[in-house]
């Protein structure tokens, strides 16, 4: 696809990445003599009403957000009925970048954490959860000082107003279980997404993996946390509890807050819990190299985000984990009666549908191929590992119960699940 020169006053000099919900350019800004980032909605979506809203709410919501620890946003803008906004250009790449480049210290991951932490206190203090932290989306500059960034999926936790219109959606590997689960989220789900991330940093790797993002999921719902000491054995003893503190399945069991992980990480690395300040002089930016600008790669963008709308592998989840999802958990994204089951053809035009509840028969429509690799999953994420072929049979992470791709009277092909009663989300996106 081929890049715009100018987006109104901004002249465009590349391409930072593409997701499915925006484009980022780098561009240079004349009235200012400076280079900035430029978000801007692709005109392919400007036509859905809940991509534009949702585009639109997250300028607002990140233009109210001040803090040296968040990207700050400089303008925003309409070109031709194309909303964007520009934010500062963070030419130090990302952590994802220097992860990539080996493990942190102890002293190097409380410094970063440390910053990030009173980034995000400040935005749950604004009633502000990020729900997709992850190294993609943490930023340096050319001093090695961090801030976060892509508030796109973020929810304002005060009002229960998801700005993305589903509860479930993320990024697999940082997930709090309640959230994969599509339940009330919080801070405490943030203070997840950063353990992980002190994990990653500190060890090298995630802490769970699997060959499919479903099946990490799976894992961070049901599988303990892993002993971090198993893989770094030369770290202090108490960097295992912090670890399992921070990820606890329950979320009550974890720390209240980012700033209390922050400070308990600080004392486990230089001996004081209450010294977090804004100043990376760890020798982070020595990890830049002598050259700090770099570009991110494109798939590894901190704004692609994987939504776990992972249509066929998240009933068969539902299906085969009903006992961690309770009567009790519903939806505040409609109240209204919907018909048990729902059935859409294989088109690459289709809109996603909705499941209201997953009853001992199950329903859920084909994922066509080019559902799976359109503009909305730029990742190529597949959402199970089927065969698509009328008739075929596969496993569906239902060791009870059995699916298959069947055609209806009306030419349409769906795929028939049996197995378990249970009680689902109201508003499960399939």
């Amino acid at each position: 696809m081929a890049i715009p020169e100018q987006i109104g006053r901004y002249i465009i000099k590349s391409e930072l990445g593409r997701g499915g919900m925006a484009t980022v350019y780098r561009a240079y800004d004349p009235s200012f003599d400076r280079e900035v980032a430029l978000k801007i909605l692709p005109r392919e979506m400007l036509h859905d009403p809940h991509f534009r809203a949702r585009f639109e709410r997250e300028i607002k919501l990140v233009a109210s957000l001040e803090h040296p620890a968040i990207v700050p946003v400089y303008d925003v803008g309409d070109i031709e009925g194309q909303p964007y906004f520009v934010m500062r250009y963070m030419n130090g790449g990302s952590l994802a970048d220097l992860i990539a480049k080996g493990q942190f210290t102890m002293q190097e991951t409380a410094t970063i954490i440390g910053k990030v932490a009173q980034g995000l206190a400040y935005a749950h203090r604004k009633g502000i959860v990020h729900r997709d932290l992850k190294p993609d989306n943490v930023l340096f500059d050319e001093n090695g000082d961090p801030f976060i960034s892509d508030f796109g999926i973020a929810k304002l936790a005060e009002s229960g107003n998801s700005l993305t219109g589903s509860g479930v959606i993320g990024t697999p590997a940082y997930m709090s279980p309640e959230q994969a689960q599509g339940k009330e989220i919080d801070a405490r789900s943030d203070v997840y997404g950063l353990g992980v991330i002190i994990y990653q940093m500190l060890s090298g790797h995630q802490p769970y993996s699997a060959d499919t993002p479903m099946g990490v999921v799976v894992k961070h719902i049901t599988e303990p946390v892993p002993e971090i000491l198993k893989v770094m054995p030369e770290l202090p003893p108490e960097a295992d509890d912090l670890i399992k503190t921070a990820l606890a399945k329950d979320k009550t069991k974890r720390y209240e807050n980012t700033i209390e992980l922050a400070k308990a990480l600080n004392k486990l690395s230089f001996g004081d819990e209450g010294n977090l300040t804004f100043s990376t002089n760890s020798g982070i930016k020595n990890r830049l190299g002598p050259n700090s600008t770099m570009t991110p790669s494109r798939n590894r963008t901190g704004f692609i985000v994987v939504g776990v709308v992972l249509a066929v592998a998240l009933i068969g989840f539902f299906l085969i984990r009903n006992q961690l999802i309770t009567p009790e958990v519903t939806s505040t994204a409609t109240t209204e009666e919907k018909p048990a089951l729902t059935t859409a053809p294989i088109t690459e035009t289709s809109a996603p549908v909705f499941a209201p509840a997953c009853s001992a028969d199950v329903i859920i429509p084909v994922p066509a191929e080019a559902r799976l690799t359109d503009n909305r999953c730029q990742q190529r994420t597949p959402y199970a590992s089927f065969a698509i072929s009328s008739g075929a049979e596969f496993e569906l992470l239902n060791p009870e119960g059995s699916c298959r791709v069947e055609s209806t009277s009306g030419g349409r092909q769906v795929i028939s699940c049996t197995g378990p009663r249970i009680s689902c989300p109201q508003n499960l996106k399939v």
